[in-house]
C-alpha cells in the first residue's frame, strides 16, 4: 500500500509538472506571437506619432498624441567649436483638457540664461458668438 500511495504521489508531481511545462511553452510562444505582432505596428505607430531629425546644427524633434497634443522642439549649437558655445533649445507643446475642453500652449526657450516660458489657455470648442453667427447666417 505505501509503495502505492508513493507511486500515486510521484504521478500526480509528474503530471503537475508536465502541466506546468505545457503552460510555459504556451505562455512564451503566445508572448512571442505578440512580441511579433508589436514589431510590425509600432515602426508605424512611431512614425506616425513621433519624429527625431538631426541636423547639421542641432536636432528637430516632433511629437503628435492621438488626443491633439503637440509638442515640437529645435536644439541648436550656437558658437560651435568656441569657448561660447552653447545649446539653445526653442519649443512648444499643447496639453488637451478633455473635461474643461481647454488647450494649453506653453513655448519655451532654454539656453545659458535659463529657461524661459509663455503659456496661452484656449478653448479648443467654438464660441457662443461665433455659434451664433453662423446661425444667423444659414437662415
Amino acid at each position: 500500500r505505501v509503495d502505492g500511495l508513493i507511486f500515486n504521489v510521484i504521478q500526480c508531481k509528474m503530471v503537475s509538472v508536465k502541466l506546468l511545462l505545457t503552460a510555459s511553452i504556451l505562455i512564451t510562444s503566445s508572448l512571442s506571437a505578440n512580441t511579433q505582432m508589436l514589431d510590425y505596428i509600432y515602426p508605424g505607430f512611431i512614425t506616425m506619432y513621433f519624429s527625431q531629425v538631426p541636423t547639421k546644427e542641432g536636432y528637430r524633434f516632433k511629437q503628435e498624441e492621438p488626443n491633439g497634443s503637440i509638442r515640437e522642439e529645435i536644439g541648436v549649437i550656437m558658437n560651435p567649436g568656441t569657448a561660447d558655445e552653447e545649446l539653445v533649445v526653442m519649443g512648444m507643446y499643447t496639453a488637451y483638457d478633455e473635461n474643461s475642453d481647454t488647450e494649453t500652449m506653453t513655448i519655451y526657450t532654454a539656453d545659458k540664461n535659463g529657461y524661459k516660458t509663455r503659456v496661452k489657455v484656449m478653448k479648443r470648442g467654438l464660441s457662443a458668438k461665433l455659434l451664433m453667427s453662423l446661425a444667423k447666417g444659414s437662415k
